[in-house]
């Protein structure tokens, strides 16, 4: 005899979907950094930076320096300073500045160097809100002239200057005679890269 107290054995069909492997875009929206050349200039979006902003907490400011000095393996940047390498840095303010590595090395890079700097300064995530674009080509000073108000006498090779283009506070890194890396909000890379393309097709080559 069945009893009137039963459970019905429900059959239930489960469906695999497939989610598809998620890629990142850059800054302009591209699976793959982009490049132009327009005259005489090769303008390169920059993709594989981790980025990360490096503050001295209070009375830590000379520490930090000594710090950055042996991650660098040059001396931390003074005012004004940039060090290109490996891993990169460049002077933001007072016992401020910001930090640059190698992505696929030090994705996460606040977890990769907070340790070295034991607990003397404050590290913050900056890699997802800027993009970054590298310029060679001849008679670099004239194209950033084209740009923004910057003196160029005073960015030689190893300087770094804050100023505005087109309204947009950047960064502007001077690695070589013939490079610059421009430094901007991630929101204003297309307003950017349009900046620079136009100051290119401007210049006198």
């Amino acid at each position: 005899m069945m009893s009137k107290w039963f459970h019905p054995i429900l059959s239930i069909q489960m469906e695999i979907n497939y989610v598809p492997k998620l890629h990142a875009l850059s800054p302009l929206g591209y699976a793959t950094p982009h490049k132009d050349t327009v005259g005489a200039y090769a303008i390169s979006e920059v993709t594989d930076r981790a980025m990360a902003s490096v503050t001295a907490r209070k009375d830590c400011g000379a520490a930090v320096k000594t710090i950055l000095t042996k991650i660098l393996k040059q001396p931390a940047p003074e005012v004004g300073g940039y060090c290109s390498g490996e891993v990169e840095a460049f002077w933001t303010g007072q016992s401020q500045w910001m930090l640059a590595a190698a992505f696929d090395e030090h994705e996460d890079i606040v977890a990769s160097f907070s340790g070295i700097f034991k607990r003397k300064a404050s590290l913050t995530e900056q890699t997802d809100g800027w993009c970054r674009f590298s310029i060679n080509g001849p008679d670099i000073d004239r194209l950033c002239s084209l740009l923004c108000n910057i003196d160029m006498r005073g960015l030689t090779a190893g300087k770094a200057s804050r100023t505005s283009i087109e309204h947009i506070g950047c960064f502007v890194l001077r690695s070589a005679e013939d490079n610059l890396q421009i430094i901007g909000p991630r929101s204003s890379a297309g307003s950017l890269h349009h900046s620079i393309c136009a100051a290119a097709k401007s210049a006198p080559f």
